[in-house]
């Protein structure tokens, strides 16, 4: 239905806008459901909650048992911000490594079962990959539409899976204004999470999670925010287990965005209306949007008693290492963002030492593997191993085409001895990485298709 004017739709194709509001539309909850017919499956993925989400009875669903991700107490890392009460819900555990697999879950279930044949999406990286998987296993055809800065992990994943990959834009609102007209024109199924309502209703089960595996409702969610989609599935998902009769509270709801792109911490800030940034720019890429789709609605929720809080990209990253030595979970940027909110919040004295908190952290920082360049790990790289950079050097000179061991140490030029050359080829060789033969006397060296792989790899790392 639409949540402006009330008018009802057939979910048959839910991106379908309001036809009187041009509104986004909605899922609603039945008013006649009550908590004591609601009934929680035994499996251990997001299909749990199945009868709270809008599918029918009789389908099979497409899942990679995607959801039911922990909650992990951080005892080290709430030590040291005296916080006793803070929790981790790590949806980095998911199959392809972040939230977005629940959507993709529904989503391609919806397609699959309508007939469709085709789906296309335009992503910043994570929904992408997430529709790439689920649509192989259906054997559907996935179209994903990304704009200029995103990051190669993700690449590399919507490529292995298959997917047809193309590039439109610099900002995911531009790849979404494509995808919109490329959906209509060849009856693809459109599974762009900030047009396609289906999608929030599967984030929501995070907050079913969060109430059964806490055993109540946490005082405080901190959630990192591009579209705004994750943070108001969450808040729908409160709001319904409050309306079953589950629970009487609401959580109160942090927004975290990056200071070079926050069009709704500045909104709030201000209490005004979204502004689009002029240059927005921020390395965690997953919330670099300048025109959040779900923008009003994260005001509202926020104006109702939550807080909006930017963090430098520094901050980040830092807090990025803090949790991956304190509690041992690698995540994205946009994931870390959360901790770098809570540490400011925590030192400012904004947070109770003993309310309950729960950080989401929304996605793998294997994702992410040129982070290691924006935490200045390239130079160390270089500095702690140079027999790894030598090795790199030869492969790339290698890389242009077939050369004796003379050529390649002159490409180098003389940085090593043309003894320790022939020694790191002959290692290489040894490994399966280069080749030789026997040309007109002198010996030629040549890439293997593995030695290829693994220099492409060196430079995804930043070398």
């Amino acid at each position: 239905m639409c949540g402006k004017c009330g008018s009802l739709y057939s979910p048959a194709k839910p991106w379908v806008r309001c036809l009187k509001c041009k509104e986004v539309l909605e899922f609603v909850l039945s008013d006649d459901l009550s908590a004591g017919e609601i009934h929680f499956d035994s499996v251990n993925s997001m299909w749990r909650y199945r009868s709270l989400l809008p599918i029918p009875s009789d389908w099979n669903t497409i899942s990679l048992m995607e959801g039911y991700t922990p909650l992990v107490k951080a005892e080290n890392l709430g030590n040291t911000l005296k916080l006793k009460e803070l929790y981790l819900k790590d949806e980095s555990r998911n199959p392809t490594g972040s939230f977005r697999d629940r959507a993709a879950s529904l989503m391609v279930t919806w397609a699959y079962k309508t007939g469709f044949k085709t789906l296309i999406a335009a992503s910043d990286g994570n929904m992408g990959v997430s529709l790439a998987a689920y649509a192989a296993k259906t054997r559907l055809n996935c179209k994903v539409v990304v704009p200029k800065n995103v990051d190669e992990g993700k690449l590399l994943q919507l490529l292995i899976y298959g997917s047809e990959l193309s590039e439109y834009g610099t900002y995911l609102d531009e790849a979404m204004d494509r995808v919109i007209r490329l959906a209509e024109e060849q009856n693809a199924y459109q599974a762009t999470p900030e047009l396609n309502p289906l999608s929030i209703e599967a984030q929501k089960t995070i907050s079913y999670e969060i109430w059964e595996q806490l055993g109540e409702v946490p005082d405080t969610i901190v959630v990192p925010v591009g579209s705004g989609s994750c943070l108001f599935s969450i808040w729908k998902g409160f709001t319904e287990l409050k309306k079953l009769g589950f629970t009487n509270e609401i959580p109160r709801f942090v927004a975290v965005q990056s200071e070079g792109c926050a069009p709704i911490v500045e909104a709030f800030r201000r209490n005004s209306e979204l502004v689009e940034p002029t240059n927005p720019e921020t390395k965690a890429s997953a919330i670099l949007i300048r025109k959040p789709a779900y923008g009003v609605k994260v005001l509202e929720i926020l104006r109702e008693g939550g807080m909006a809080v930017s963090v430098r990209d520094d901050e980040i990253f830092e807090s990025e290492k803090m949790l991956a030595r304190f509690e041992g979970l690698f995540v994205e940027p946009s994931s870390s963002s959360t901790i770098a909110a809570l540490i400011r919040l925590s030192r400012e004295g904004i947070l109770s030492p003993d309310e309950k908190i729960v950080c989401i952290l929304t996605g793998s920082g294997l994702k992410v593997p040129n982070i290691f360049e924006s935490m200045s790990y390239r130079k160390r790289m270089f500095e702690m191993s140079f027999e790894t950079s030598m090795k790199f050097r030869i492969l790339a000179s290698l890389s242009k085409g077939e050369k004796h061991g003379y050529s390649i140490w002159k490409s180098l030029k003389g940085i090593i001895s043309l003894q320790a050359v022939y020694q790191h080829l002959q290692d290489l060789e040894k490994r399966g990485y280069v080749e030789s033969f026997n040309l007109n006397g002198r010996r030629i060296y040549k890439l293997t298709e593995e030695g290829r792989q693994l220099l492409r790899a060196f430079r995804i790392i930043g070398f």
